[in-house]
């Protein structure tokens, strides 16, 4: 006769456990503010190549891809940590904006700080901050 499987065994948990959990969940924020991020730039990309758009919203529209993508990370770390999620959103867009920063420097040496060469660091700011600020809004804190 077949063996029963006792319902107190523990299930297989899907999340990773352990030391790997942070790791993942950086990940898993990292790449969905990544994704949103490159879909506008696609979307944006067609219709400037597809409409009679001018071509001096180039920077603008990046800049606001590129911080909704900094929104959607920011409002998804928030939301996975569960405290100070505002904090949490600021740390996130502070950590894009370094980021770019960082890369710049690489890239062009110092930067000039003229108003373009802000706007897009300060974009990356103020989306994770965006982000954040909705996760807090959205549970009442």
């Amino acid at each position: 006769m077949a063996k029963s499987i006792s319902p107190n065994l523990p299930r297989r948990r899907s999340r990773p456990r352990g030391q790997n959990a942070p790791a993942w969940m950086l990940v898993q924020v990292f790449a969905a503010g990544v994704g949103l991020c490159l879909l506008l730039l696609a979307l944006a990309a067609f219709l400037l190549t597809h409409t009679p758009l001018p071509l001096h919203l180039v920077q603008p529209m990046a800049c606001l891809a590129a911080s909704a993508g900094a929104a959607v990370s920011g409002f998804l770390l928030a939301g996975k940590i569960g405290r100070q999620r505002f904090v949490c959103g600021l740390i996130c867009g502070a950590f894009y904006a370094l980021c770019l920063l960082a890369a710049a420097f690489l890239v062009h040496g110092v930067p000039s700080w003229t108003r373009s060469d802000a706007m897009l660091p300060l974009a990356l700011l103020l989306g994770g901050t965006l982000g954040g600020a909705l996760s807090a809004i959205k549970e009442g804190h």
